[in-house]
């Protein structure tokens, strides 16, 4: 093992000199919160278990932390809410201690069991507001803590004589206007050592001196170890009798506070962390700090922070950093007997402070304004009624602003009306003339993502809302459903809702590609959903392609019983023929009939043919390999089919096949220049027509490109 060189050594010696006194004020700190006000005479042993989970914490993190120069401390989180825990439980010395290990013990298994399910990804979907409520909470308790340090329990005139309380609220103030002139890392040393040395000089000039030191003399009652559960057995309690619900909530804002912290070094770092190993990492030390009579450990984003700034992110930094820490632990009898009880609260009071400008006062800056309201009120909720109302109303701001922002979420990919988003079919002129002037009686939405109750309740207000504003009355309403992943049982009941109000508008209602699980879900529910017409239920298509063309067949339905589809009258007046014009003109084509499924075009075969669908109706497929055919159109008597092959030569890019019989009228390059040649002004009709055709053709594409994109 070679030694580190000496420019590293003079970088990491004073970063792990300065990190070990902030972690030893902190543990001193943490444990006169927790005790001193309740149990004073388990100060002591209090804060040899805080040094230990400090020492302990900040070894392993640096030998097995999954960043180099990662710095861990007492869990400041968890030492404010057990210190809150036993201020209002004011339990006995051995339930205290059989508190801090039950606490201690199912934080670790719970970061133990979250890293081994590999579940740190969840602090990512917890709503940051609410987090932030929590923990805003905390400095409320570290406010609170170093208020009853100094003998604050309620506010009476003898506040304005209680010299240690405004010593202490000097040195919360000093700290706060100095942390932005002073390095972080010289903050914290540094007015302890001045804040230590001022106080004790002053102590024998004051009547309240005797108020300033902790008392070690009382004889306290020694942590519950692992050691004497081996010698002794459990504690003679009633385990029922435990606070459990606030220990598991501390359990999980503690193992939340840690993930927070982790993340935070992510974006500091600009570099992930392994959240999981982070977990199990944690959740091991912490184990062998509850059995030894700790408390919690955790990395910690300032400290690592400062240790990046002066350059000494090493993993040597931590090991010395524990190093140091082992000293204290030895000589920690004769440092605490030196820290002034005014300072310790000012410190304690200078942390809550930080936390609740950085979660609640300052959240203007990064919160809008509905979600600053929800940490004001969880804040408050802790203020008055303790941390577990806290979180349980957190948790339900959770699932409500979760529903909130999920409803937000746009479910609907495209709207349009048949213009927008027609069939493949391909019309006559009157037919297509008819379907754009009937266009706003559709409306199609296309569906995606996840329906729960709160997006389909927003889709069918949306619904209802393009309805009533419509300027034409929506007779039928189509919504497909092939991009939606997956929706639950009250979207079933949201669309019943909307079948009621349509079938009072007297709208049809039809839904395309809908799988088998939904529909089988919707239908329990009650939808009536059938795949053939049926008064009273909706009608449900394999696809939108198959609705859009049903809902068109429905619509020119009347008009082809007044004027049915005559390729030969469709010639006539595209090309402005007479009757003797348009007999010359069919002398130049062939007649050619074909049967049901019979191939009129097969994909990449060579055919200089040119057909006038004058009977039937032909639909053009694309043929891919290992999938099936894809329907491109379908096309209907007086349209065009295979111009391309005529004038370009190329070989068919798709294949064209008979839907029942059908008649096709043929030309070939041959007689198409015969007619050039002989009837110019009709040739030049013609090459008119299927410019014209191929145009109309392009703007569809277009415009279903467009939906696509716009979508």
């Amino acid at each position: 093992m070679t030694l580190p060189p000496a420019s590293t050594l003079l970088k990491v010696l004073p970063a792990a000199a300065l990190m070990s006194l902030i972690s030893l004020v902190m543990s001193f700190s943490f444990a006169a919160m927790m005790v001193h006000s309740s149990h004073p005479s388990l100060l002591p042993d209090l804060v040899k278990g805080l040094l230990f989970t400090a020492t302990l914490s900040a070894l392993i993190l640096a030998w097995q932390g999954s960043l180099k120069g990662l710095i861990a401390i007492p869990l400041p989180s968890a030492a404010a809410m057990f210190a809150d825990l036993f201020q209002r439980t004011q339990p006995s010395a051995e339930m205290l201690w059989t508190l801090l290990l039950t606490g201690s013990l199912l934080t670790a298994l719970l970061m133990l069991l979250l890293g081994w399910l590999k579940l740190s990804k969840l602090v990512r979907y917890l709503p940051l507001p609410v987090l932030a409520g929590f923990l805003a909470g905390v400095g409320w308790l570290f406010i609170k803590g170093g208020l009853a340090l100094v003998g604050l329990q309620t506010l009476t005139l003898d506040v304005l004589n209680n010299t240690a309380l405004w010593i202490g609220l000097g040195i919360t103030l000093t700290l706060w206007l100095l942390k932005n002139i002073i390095k972080p890392a010289h903050l914290l040393p540094l007015v302890t050592l001045v804040g230590s040395l001022l106080l004790v000089f002053l102590a024998p000039f004051l009547d309240t001196q005797n108020t300033w030191f902790f008392e070690l003399e009382a004889a306290g009652q020694l942590p519950l170890t692992a050691w004497q559960w081996t010698q002794n057995g459990l504690p003679d309690i009633n385990w029922l009798d435990l606070s459990w619900d606030i220990l598991t909530t501390l359990a999980v804002i503690a193992t939340l506070s840690m993930l927070l912290q982790a993340t935070s070094i992510e974006l500091l770092a600009k570099q992930d962390l392994d959240l999981n190993k982070e977990l199990k990492v944690a959740g091991s030390f912490n184990i062998i700090n509850a059995l030894a009579g700790g408390s919690l450990g955790s990395l910690s984003l300032s400290q690592t922070s400062m240790v990046r700034q002066m350059q000494a992110a090493t993993r040597l930094t931590g090991v010395l950093m524990a190093l140091f820490l082992t000293l204290g632990y030895f000589f920690h009898d004769l440092l605490i007997q030196w820290l002034p009880l005014p300072l310790v609260a000012g410190i304690l009071m200078f942390q809550g402070v930080q936390f609740v400008h950085q979660w609640l006062l300052s959240a203007h800056k990064r919160f809008p304004r509905s979600d600053q309201l929800v940490i004001a009120i969880i804040f408050v909720t802790i203020l008055l009624q303790g941390f577990l109302p806290g979180v349980l109303l957190g948790l339900l701001l959770t699932v409500i602003l979760f529903i909130r922002e999920y409803s937000r979420l746009q479910v609907v990919q495209l709207k349009t009306n048949l213009k927008g988003l027609s069939s493949n079919v391909e019309r006559s002129p009157n037919e297509q003339e008819w379907l754009d002037q009937q266009a706003n009686q559709v409306r199609i939405y296309q569906l995606k993502g996840f329906l729960f109750f709160g997006t389909a309740n927003t889709l069918v207000e949306e619904i209802r809302q393009d309805v009533l504003k419509a300027e034409e009355p929506i007779k039928t309403l189509l919504l497909d459903m092939q991009r939606v992943v997956n929706a639950d049982t009250s979207t079933g009941n949201s669309l019943t809702r909307l079948k009621q109000f349509c079938d009072k508008a007297g709208i049809e209602i039809h839904l395309s590609a809908l799988n088998k699980a939904l529909e089988k879900r919707f239908t329990a529910v009650g939808l009536p959903i059938k795949d053939h017409f049926w008064p009273g239920h909706l009608l449900l298509h394999k696809s939108q392609e198959k609705a859009l063309e049903f809902i068109e067949n429905k619509l020119i339905k009347d008009l082809q019983k007044e004027s049915p589809a005559n390729a030969y009258q469709l010639l006539k007046e595209k090309l402005k023929l007479n009757n003797k014009q348009a007999n010359r003109l069919v002398d130049y084509f062939t007649r050619i009939p074909f049967k049901d499924r019979e191939w009129i075009i097969k994909q990449g075969m060579q055919d200089s043919h040119l057909y006038l669908i004058f009977t039937g109706q032909v639909e053009v497929l694309l043929e891919r390999p290992d999938q099936p055919m894809l329907r491109l159109k379908k096309m209907r008597p007086g349209t065009l089919l295979g111009e391309m092959g005529l004038y370009t030569g190329q070989p068919r890019a798709a294949s064209a096949r008979a839907i029942g019989d059908v008649e096709l009228l043929a030309i070939n390059a041959a007689n198409l220049e015969l007619m050039e040649a002989r009837d110019p002004d009709m040739a030049l009709s013609f090459h008119r027509h299927v410019v014209q055709l191929q145009s109309e053709r392009l703007q569809e594409s277009n415009l279903r490109l467009n939906n696509i994109l716009q979508s």
